[in-house]
């Protein structure tokens, strides 16, 4: 059963979602640290999830006229309802695409992200919650799809630490390991789409044989135990 959307009519409504979006989902952290950096200066950011006032500021500076948001639709969330409610009251469309940063996107996962690319009117700000795993995630495929730039230049330009704290060693390192099959392959296969790729991954099987091979090989489980765990990372 589905939880109901968030009402945001009266104030002890607006004390709960307030407290529930800086405080159990981190944003307070976001407030210190946004982690706003362009991808293709004048077009699309990327970013850590605003607050509301963080987001209407963006809006005005950077005349943003559209927001892709990278953690999915879900109303019942209140840090969801009061990015909405911004969106609606500046008429700022919000498009909404679900990545996670510990799985491997499968074709129909980027067929959402390459449509939302598609569909925004640009300048664009595309956030997930920290800024640092799907961000960079949507970031190399932006630039590949959009700007036509080759996945390892790309993958150079963003899957990186510093300055956006992407961490290979953690569980958000299968971003990384899934561009690496893919450049290999390509290597081989001049020319090679990566949404028809990634279609293998439809396999759950496949899919759970790569992952498994990634966790065993991989190097950090105590980036692993903060990342997840302190900071909850999705």
């Amino acid at each position: 059963m589905s939880k109901p959307p968030v009402r945001l009519d009266t104030f002890a409504e607006k004390a709960r979602a307030w407290y529930h979006a800086l405080i159990s989902q981190h944003n307070l952290v976001n407030i210190v640290w946004l982690n706003l950096h362009p991808v293709a200066e004048g077009k699309i950011y990327r970013s850590a999830q605003p607050t509301p006032w963080q987001l209407e500021k963006l809006i005005r500076e950077y005349g943003f006229k559209s927001v892709i948001n990278l953690r999915g639709e879900k109303p019942h969330r209140p840090v969801y309802a009061l990015e909405k409610r911004v969106c609606d009251e500046k008429g700022v469309p919000l498009i909404d695409v679900s990545i996670f940063s510990r799985r491997i996107p499968d074709d129909t996962t980027l067929k959402a992200l390459k449509k939302a690319f598609e569909k925004a009117s640009f300048p664009v700000l595309m956030h997930c919650k920290a800024g640092a795993d799907r961000s960079s995630l949507a970031s190399v495929l932006y630039l590949h799809w959009v700007e036509k730039m080759p996945i390892e230049e790309a993958m150079r330009k963003h899957l990186r630490f510093w300055p956006y704290g992407y961490i290979k060693s953690s569980g958000a390192g299968i971003i990384a390991a899934y561009f690496e099959a893919f450049v290999d392959y390509e290597k081989e296969h001049p020319g090679a789409d990566i949404i028809e790729w990634s279609k293998r991954w439809a396999d759950r099987e496949r899919r759970k044989a790569f992952e498994k091979r990634f966790k065993e090989n991989r190097t950090s489980f105590v980036a692993d135990f903060f990342f997840e765990k302190i900071l909850r990372r999705e």
